[in-house]
């Protein structure tokens, strides 16, 4: 008698024409901890999935009406939520295995059905349905968060960042932003300038990289100029400041702008006034002055390197982004969101091991280091979903811990796969019969492993030179 385990949510339907059949795995599948229902034709099926949640149909593919293929492809229209389908048979073959594959079965079994294999292959099918369960989730959080400018995170630490800047955003006071490079400084800007009013989408949003200013073009950048201001100036140009009236113009790495240009962002920021280069006359400030940093401008006042003055007029309100290690419960929807983002539909998630694997990572980079990880593993994915294997060599886990333990058994896995394939001589039925899976699942580990084309390359050698 199978060991009874308990299985809070998940439900299973077996579908079958052949009332004893349908009896044998539905009491199997309940002794196993499932809660479970049989009926006995395509169409009750359809019936009961539209009337109550079901996870996995168990279903028969010989049947009166409509048969166990047209059932997978019905079930397989319905939305996202869709249950998990395993069919079986007492007519198996490789081509059989195949095309159910092809059409979306999680797996195919084969009749008589031993009471060991069929717990196995629900409780693999459990398995999937957590994980669809995980990223529909994910997926309805990151439509939630949407709204809130991508900065993507329910962690404790983004909730204070988002009540922060809700407080500050309908205020006209500088802000200062700090935070690790990589940590999403320039989002908390925009968010603050969208929040600001119902108008502040189309108010001008102004970004400046200090640290790509040069004294020299500084304050001509900034303030703009006039004719004659200097050689080759034939017109007015309007500078920054100007372009940003009514909006928001963004310091980006305010530690690193010239100390002369300090001296007159000072002016700006107290008198609310700026003269363009070469112009005798003051014009006016209207926007509003965000600034980020990811230095500790108290050292590089220390240092005379940045004026105590001007740090004590931007430091009004300060929002510190906390870097992606001291919110790692924030990782993987941040990967979710990464997924929609780089994968153009071809991959749908990443598996629970490798968002836990990415969790325990420090991210010295921050999310754009986890945003570069998560694009050159989608270009690295051969299947639909993340694996531990499309995880980058400068991610790699060293050679101790769970991480590690966890790429070592994929390692396992796959030496067993080989082996199995040499020994059976090419022969997938035989070698998935070996390692006790069915033929379905070994064709879509083979492929996963990356050795299915090796092996059916050295069948077709063999079979040549056998020639």
């Amino acid at each position: 008698m199978l060991k009874r385990t308990a299985h809070m949510g998940i439900s299973v339907l077996v579908v079958d024409d052949d009332r004893a059949v349908a009896e044998y795995c539905r009491l199997t599948i309940a002794e196993a901890g499932y809660t479970v229902s049989a009926v006995y034709s395509g169409a009750e099926a359809l019936e009961v999935i539209e009337r109550q949640e079901i996870d996995v149909v168990l279903s028969d593919v010989r049947m009166p009406g409509m048969d166990g293929v047209r059932l997978l492809r019905e079930i397989s229209a319905l939305a996202d939520n869709a249950p998990t389908v395993i069919l079986m048979t007492g007519y198996a073959s490789i081509a059989s295995a195949v095309e159910a594959v092809k059409l979306g079965a999680h797996e195919y079994i084969e009749k008589p059905v031993q009471p060991q294999r069929l717990e196995n292959t629900i409780r693999r099918a459990a398995e999937l349905r957590e994980v669809r369960a995980r990223n529909l989730l994910l997926r309805f959080q990151l439509e939630a968060a949407d709204a809130d400018h991508g900065m993507w995170g329910t962690s404790r630490a983004m909730l204070a960042v988002r009540e922060q800047i809700l407080r500050v955003a309908g205020r006209t006071q500088p802000v200062l932003i700090t935070g690790e490079t990589g940590t999403g400084k320039e989002l908390v800007a925009r968010a603050i300038h969208e929040h600001q009013d119902s108008n502040a989408t189309r108010r001008p949003f102004i970004t400046v990289d200090c640290g790509a200013l040069s004294e020299s073009i500084a304050e001509s950048e900034l303030f703009g100029d006039v004719r004659g201001a200097y050689t080759g100036a034939v017109g007015e140009r309007r500078g920054l400041l100007e372009s940003s009236a009514g909006g928001t113009l963004f310091l980006d790495e305010i530690g690193e702008l010239p100390p002369a240009i300090q001296v007159k962002l000072l002016r700006v920021l107290q008198d609310r006034d700026f003269r363009p280069l070469g112009s005798d006359t003051a014009r006016r400030f209207t926007g509003r002055v965000v600034a980020a940093t990811n230095r500790d401008l108290t050292a590089k006042n220390a240092a005379n390197e940045f004026r105590p003055d001007l740090y004590y007029r931007l430091n009004v309100h300060t929002i510190h982004v906390p870097p992606l290690r001291t919110r790692s419960s924030d990782v993987p929807l941040l990967v979710r969101h990464f997924i929609q983002k780089h994968g153009e539909g071809r991959v749908l998630a990443a598996a629970p091991e490798v968002n836990d694997f990415l969790c325990s990572l420090e991210w010295p980079g921050n999310v754009r280091e986890l945003e570069n990880c998560i694009i050159r593993m989608l270009a690295h994915c051969q299947g639909r979903v993340l694996e531990a294997k499309d995880i980058p060599a400068a991610q790699q886990p060293p050679a101790a811990g769970p991480a590690a333990e966890y790429l070592g058994l994929r390692e396992a896995e796959r030496a067993a796969i080989v082996a199995a394939m040499e020994q059976a001589q090419g022969n997938i039925s035989a070698a998935a019969r070996q390692l006790g899976i069915s033929t379905a699942t070994m064709y879509r580990k083979l492929a996963a492993c990356g050795v299915a084309t090796t092996q059916r390359r050295s069948r077709s050698a063999a079979a040549a030179g056998g020639a």
